[in-house]
């Protein structure tokens, strides 16, 4: 009787381990659209990170948290992989990049002055994407000390407005985020233009073990081949720019 009741929990640790082991917990970051959709779990890098987890054989459970929180949060135990890296601290292994930003400055057609380089920014009010500073260029940094005003927020859905009445002159964030609240708050308008001035930021995802960043990097890179990976860009971005 010890026996099958010993063979009977045996048993039912092992599914449980074997059901845990089939899905991979993701750290990753907050509302952002068109990359993440909370509310509805979509976006294109929670679905590109959806058909790479996939293809590796798991399912996959978001966490979704501050950018900051990421790395501080993976290096205490949580979760299976971090996303959105872009170190490689010791005893974490990298995979290949699987996103990339790519920020620009917009501007009023209208700007009363010419922006050829980033140092034309002096005098101008600038409004960016948080943490803009740790991100961007050394030039950057060293232009807007110049600007009249400087401001970086978190909630970037209504920087085109207020771009569009004047409140700001100069507005820095990712192509993609411009265009889709762009899209949403003027979809007729045809008043402003982007510029470009940054070299893209590429992103890779931190595992635990080598393995398993061997096996992201192989499915991604089979995902790269299908017709999914354009479908998704186009999906999200009407473009194909990653």
């Amino acid at each position: 009787m010890r026996t099958l009741l010993w063979f009977g929990l045996f048993c039912i640790n092992s599914c449980i381990g074997l059901a845990q082991a089939q899905q991979l917990q993701l750290l990753v970051g907050v509302e952002k659209p068109p990359y993440i959709k909370v509310a509805t779990q979509t976006g294109y890098e929670l679905d590109l990170l959806k058909a790479v987890v996939k293809r590796m054989g798991f399912d996959s459970q978001f966490i979704h948290v501050p950018n900051g929180r990421l790395l501080p949060l993976f290096s205490d135990g949580q979760a299976d992989l971090v996303s959105l890296q872009r170190s490689t601290p010791a005893g974490f292994y990298a995979t290949e990049p699987y996103i990339s930003y790519q920020n620009i400055l917009i501007v009023r057609k209208d700007l009363y002055k010419e922006i050829l380089s980033l140092q034309d920014l002096v005098g101008l009010r600038v409004m960016a994407f948080q943490n803009a500073r740790q991100f961007l260029s050394p030039d950057y940094t060293e232009a807007i000390a110049k600007a009249s005003s400087y401001l970086e927020v978190v909630e970037q859905n209504k920087m085109p407005a207020l771009l569009l009445k004047n409140r700001v002159d100069v507005l820095v964030m990712d192509r993609n985020i411009f265009w889709h609240y762009y899209h949403q708050t003027a979809p007729d308008d045809s008043s402003l233009k982007i510029l470009s001035f940054f070299q893209p930021n590429h992103y890779h995802v931190l595992a635990r073990t080598p393995e398993v960043a061997e096996r992201f990097n192989k499915a991604l890179a089979e995902i790269k081949q299908s017709e999914l990976f354009s479908q998704l860009q186009l999906s999200y971005f009407a473009e194909l720019n990653q």
